[in-house]
Order: structure tokens, then C-alpha cells, then sequence
């Protein structure tokens, strides 16, 4: 007991030199500190607020409910693995090897990646990105050619119809069985035929148009 009671003596003799030194210790890190830009106070202030924040009553559920999550993870780890190995198994048993789909997608993805691969791309893209101006430019000459051709007498209109009604009268007259004419008498009474005399009228207004062109 005395030894004791003498210990307690000499260290509360000691202490106001131990509180001065480590306040001395104290002092010279946060000048330290300060000179290097770190601002203690600062530095205090926000590691109170972040434990302020660690010990509320909804970070410390978080947290646990994370640590629930981290113990549960060996055992979800083993579940993917199973799954894997059982979806392996079924494509090997359809006769999917996995692995060579693999080596495939990595051929591919390799190829894709290809600077040369790359820079074909590239000009493909700039290409479709000027197809909009390229289009409208083919339709300005399109419609210039058309413009001229109509100044000219073209009609493209009345192509489209001559050609639909050619279509329709040759598709009709192959599905009839043919005329009978038997020589120049039977000619003319077949020329009677009020569709026929059309016909004929329209074939000599067409030549002597024609014949005006050559």
C-alpha cells in the first residue's frame, strides 16, 4: 500500500509537466498541420459530423443490414455458381458448346475493334450521314431532267396510261381466240368493228405524229 500511495505521489507530481508536454505535443501538430493547409478545426468539425451520421438510428440499420448481406454472400456466390454449371449443362446437352460461343463472341468482338474494321465504319457512317444531302441532290436532277423532258412534249403520265391500256388490251386479246379474217372481203368486215376502227385511228394519228419527229 505504501509503495502504491508513493506512485500516486510521483505521477501527481509528474502530472502538470505530462499535461504541459502533451499539450506542447498537441500544440506543434496543429501548427504543423496549419502550415501544411489542413485546418484542424475543420478537420474535427466534420469527422463529429460524420460520426454523427454513423451512429443515428438509420445508418447503424443500414449498416447492419449490410453486414447481414456480407455474411449471406458466400452462400449467394455458391448459388450463381450452381446456376451457371447447371445452365452449362443443359446448353452442352442441346448441343451448344458455351465455350465456343465464347471464343466466337471474342473473335468477333476482336474484328469489331480492328482499327481497319474501325475506319470502315467510320466512312460508312459519314456516308450515311451525307445520304440525306445526296438524295435531295438526285431528286433535283431528277425533277430537272423531268422538267426538260416536259418541255419537250414528254409526258410521263400519259406513258404510264398508253402502257396500262397496251397491257390490258394484249392480256384480253391473248384469252380470245383470234379473228377470223380469211382474205381482203373478210379484212373489211372485221374493220367494222367499231373498237377495231378505234384502234386504227389511234395507230394512224400515232404515225403521222411520229412521222413529224424523223
Amino acid at each position: 500500500l505504501e509503495k502504491a500511495v508513493d506512485k500516486l505521489a510521483l505521477l501527481m507530481q509528474q502530472g502538470p509537466g505530462l499535461v504541459a508536454m502533451t499539450g506542447d505535443m498537441v500544440d506543434e501538430a496543429v501548427r504543423n498541420a496549419d502550415a501544411r493547409g489542413v485546418n484542424v478545426d475543420e478537420r474535427l468539425k466534420n469527422a463529429l459530423a460524420i460520426a454523427e451520421k454513423l451512429t443515428s438510428t438509420e445508418m447503424v440499420d443500414k449498416l447492419d443490414k449490410l453486414l447481414k448481406v456480407a455474411d449471406q454472400m458466400p452462400g449467394l456466390v455458391a448459388m450463381t455458381g450452381d446456376i451457371v454449371d447447371e445452365a452449362y449443362h443443359n446448353a452442352d446437352a442441346r448441343g451448344i458448346s458455351i465455350d465456343q460461343r465464347l471464343r466466337a463472341g471474342l473473335e468477333m468482338a476482336e474484328k469489331l475493334t480492328d482499327p481497319t474494321f474501325m475506319k470502315k465504319m467510320d466512312g460508312l457512317f459519314n456516308m450515311a450521314n451525307q445520304m440525306p444531302g445526296l438524295i435531295a441532290m438526285a431528286v433535283d436532277s431528277y425533277d430537272e431532267q423531268m422538267k426538260k423532258l416536259n418541255e419537250n412534249g414528254f409526258d410521263p403520265r400519259t406513258l404510264m396510261e398508253v402502257a396500262g391500256n397496251a397491257n390490258t388490251a394484249l392480256t384480253n386479246a391473248m384469252n380470245e381466240p383470234p379473228a377470223k379474217v380469211g382474205g381482203i372481203f373478210g379484212l373489211f368486215r372485221v374493220l367494222k368493228d367499231p373498237d377495231r376502227q378505234k384502234g386504227l385511228g389511234f395507230l394512224m394519228n400515232f404515225l403521222k405524229h411520229f412521222g413529224r419527229k424523223i
